[in-house]
């Protein structure tokens, strides 16, 4: 009887510890609470399988104000960012990207710290995004004491969402932004902000989506009265399949860079002029 003793408690522990297991199993990660990682101009905490590569074009038209004669700003100048995002490990992403504004290089990351669960779990998604920009602006336009790290830019946002029910996904979070250089008498170097976004699935291909992002002024160093934050807001309509996602949209700010639009957006007035036409087009490869 001794003998059976010991072979009996390790049976127990090992259908234990396989019990458990399988529970955790069970409750899964929630099915798509968005397509990929972009939503207009601002990040998800969406990360695509390990190895997956995904291209993106971002572009932003000029302003509504001239309306016809410009085709509502589509015959204006425009601003364009060309990246590219690549999955290292599970739920840990690298990217690089290139926009026309200051033609700006962008080196970023992102992470996915918790994933909202079927059962609840875990009942909200967690993740934080960082880049690091980098100016190509001439060298004269840094003024007479230029170094190098005067080109450079910051953004961190932790970013906390949750899907409600099959369609509804909303994310909120908080930024820093910052940049090495700034004109004191109309800029800041730093800014802290606030983020709302969401997407709300209409069809099985076909999603209503939104961004607000309102600096704060906390950290504001310049009393310039012409200085104004107005938020940048934008909404749209995004169409996905399986390996592409296509979205358009109108929004306040022509900055394509979150610490751009955050911490450099130069509208004074906040009126529906202001707002630009623009387009986001993604392409995954696994």
């Amino acid at each position: 009887m001794k003998k059976l003793i010991l072979p009996l408690l390790i049976l127990l522990v090992v259908t234990v510890f396989a019990q458990e297991e399988q529970e955790k199993k069970k409750d899964r990660p929630v099915a798509e609470p968005f397509f990929n990682g972009y939503l207009i101009d601002a990040q998800t905490t969406v990360i695509q399988d390990p190895k997956t590569l995904e291209f993106i074009i971002q572009h932003k038209f000029g302003t509504f104000e001239n309306g016809s004669e410009d085709i509502w700003g589509i015959y204006n100048s425009a601003n364009v960012r060309l990246g590219l995002d690549y999955v290292v490990y599970e739920n840990l992403q690298v990217g690089w990207g290139l926009t026309r504004t200051d033609m700006t290089h962008d080196f970023n990351v992102k992470y996915t710290i918790l994933e909202q669960t079927r059962k609840n779990t875990i009942p909200v998604a967690v993740g934080f995004y960082g880049n690091m920009g980098i100016s190509q602006k001439p060298k004269d336009a840094f003024g007479a004491e230029y170094v190098f790290t005067d080109r450079m830019s910051y953004f961190g946002q932790l970013i906390i969402g949750r899907k409600f029910g099959d369609r509804a996904t909303l994310q909120t979070g908080v930024s820093y932004s910052h940049f090495n250089q700034a004109k004191i008498a109309t800029q800041d170097y730093s800014r802290i902000g606030v983020h709302l976004n969401g997407r709300v699935k209409i069809t099985e291909t076909g999603s209503f989506i939104f961004n607000y992002d309102q600096p704060l002024k906390a950290l504001q160093l310049t009393r310039d009265p012409q200085v104004k934050l107005n938020p940048n807001i934008a909404i749209g309509w995004e169409i996905a399949t399986a390996t592409h996602a296509f979205q358009i949209y109108a929004s306040y700010s022509q900055e394509i860079l979150p610490q751009y639009y955050m911490a450099r957006e130069t509208k004074e007035e906040f009126e529906f002029e202001q707002f630009n036409i623009g387009f986001t087009i993604t392409r995954m490869w696994n």
